[in-house]
């Protein structure tokens, strides 16, 4: 194996469940912490999971961890650590964390970390010579009922042949946090010192004060992205929306005293308790105005429709007469948008109307506000005549009827306003209705929930409201 590149995968599973008071200062709650580091494999010797784990290691103490430390452990040493690590937590309660690096390969969907061994395992007994990550996850999740993370730097490529392969995707959830050294199916650095990219940024961002849990794996993903010059992006899932940071910043919160509810805590319990009932994505489903700064310091405008996408969620910007697309992914409070281009973009909620983005590499921002939400369920009933109230581009208004009739599972629109007519056709997806009316851009509508439709066009330039008319 090339000692400058390990093809590193790490899975960030954040486990959550509400303890009732959010945003806890670490001086008054109980933190433990399992550390495992493997590289002497006679196989597949790695560089650096070692060094990865004592920097990691030296963060959490710093962050008031109890740390167990393991290196070049073997499956017994390994298990038995993950055991008296699932003891402590049962009977001490309060933060777990458990962090991986080594070797990992996944069979059947299911992963898999793995001691310390001279010999390569032959197939059928890989399995029973390995470590399942279910193990430790469900140790620590039968031990207590608070916050648990667990931490996978392990081995993206297959060392081992056979049907082993490296570690599988880990979808989230409302009560998942999942983050990967590198995008799926990507190789990750092993760098060019004594610890891989991503555990050296993790580790930096673990020890800085006052970063909640999105802003320590954004800054994470951005020190990677940097350092790589764009060969690696770290990848982060969730739809978690709680609210922990590792180190405090001493101003707050003293040893024993009750934390108070801040703004975000406050913003990010009503963001949870919604998504919830019906899901993050749906909760973010809207129209939006955009501003942005381009890399080269320009500025843009547009609008963007936000649909839901199984658990994601699917952008659609218009910028000028321009369109792009792309797929985001739920980090807690934060949102990660690949776009087809090789910088992401990530986007912190900073309220409940609007979302602030930042290219990976910082060349570039842009911030959402929204202009309609889309009602969380599904639209019955669209046809009918309905009023129209609009702004023109050149800021004049206007008014009129829309007759809206459902052709299969098409929409036709037809406007009358004042003496002129116009006509569009429309699909709806997750509550957003987009309608071609001729023109080099759409009307792109937010069903809401008190049936009202409201949209913009012109690329964001122009705005309409339509209200149902009474017995229509």
């Amino acid at each position: 194996m090339n000692a400058m590149k390990r093809c590193a995968l790490a899975a960030v599973l954040v486990v959550w469940t509400v303890l009732g008071l959010i945003g806890a200062s670490h001086a008054s709650e109980q933190r433990t912490a399992l550390v495992i580091g493997n590289a002497k494999y006679g196989y597949g010797p790695l560089a650096n999971p070692v060094n990865d784990a004592l920097a990691i290691t030296r963060a959490l103490d710093k962050a008031g961890f109890d740390v167990i430390l393991q290196t070049d452990a073997n499956r017994e040493a390994m298990q038995q650590a993950i055991r008296g690590f699932g003891d402590r937590l049962k009977t001490e309660g309060g933060v777990g964390l458990f962090y991986y690096a080594g070797h990992g390969v996944q069979i059947n969907g299911e992963n898999y970390l793995l001691p310390v061994a001279g010999e390569v395992p032959a197939d059928e007994v890989l399995q029973q010579q390995s470590v399942a990550v279910s193990e430790a996850v469900e140790m620590m999740t039968s031990a207590h009922d608070g916050l648990n993370i667990i931490v996978l730097d392990a081995c993206r490529n297959n060392p081992l042949g056979g049907d082993a392969s490296g570690l599988s995707r880990i979808d989230s959830s409302g009560r998942l946090f999942v983050s990967y050294s590198t995008s799926p199916g990507a190789v990750a650095l092993d760098g060019q010192g004594s610890n891989s990219p991503f555990t050296k940024h993790l580790a930096s961002a673990i020890e800085t004060p006052a970063l909640n849990l999105e802003e320590t794996f954004k800054r994470t993903l951005k020190g990677v992205f940097q350092e790589t010059d764009g060969q690696q992006t770290p990848w982060i899932s969730s739809s978690f929306f709680g609210d922990f940071t590792f180190v405090d910043d001493g101003k707050e919160n003293p040893a024993g005293s009750v934390p108070k509810m801040t703004a975000l805590a406050a913003i990010g319990t009503a963001l949870r308790e919604s998504a919830a009932r019906t899901g993050p994505a749906r909760q973010i489903s809207g129209i939006y105005r955009v501003d942005g700064t381009n890399p080269n310091g320009s500025s843009y405008d547009g609008m963007l429709a936000v649909t839901p996408e199984d658990r994601n969620v699917r952008f659609t910007w218009w910028i000028g007469n321009d369109i792009f697309t792309g797929v985001g992914e739920f980090a807690g409070r934060m949102l990660v948008v690949n776009w087809g281009d090789k910088h992401p973009v990530v986007y912190s909620f900073t309220g409940t109307e609007t979302l602030d983005g930042e290219w990976a590499d910082g060349t570039a921002s842009e911030k959402l506000t929204l202009f309609a939400r889309a009602a969380p369920t599904g639209a019955e009933g669209l046809a009918g005549t309905y009023s129209v109230a609009g702004r023109n581009p050149n800021g004049t208004t206007y008014q009129g009827t829309v007759r809206l009739t459902q052709q299969d599972r098409k929409y036709a629109l037809l406007w009358t306003v004042g003496a002129s007519s116009y006509r569009g056709v429309g699909a709806l997806e997750g509550n957003i209705l987009t309608v071609d009316w001729g023109d080099k851009t759409p009307v792109v509508y937010a069903v809401m929930e008190d049936g009202r439709l409201k949209g913009l066009w012109a690329a964001g330039r122009g705005a309409e409201e339509l209200t149902r008319l009474q017995g229509q």
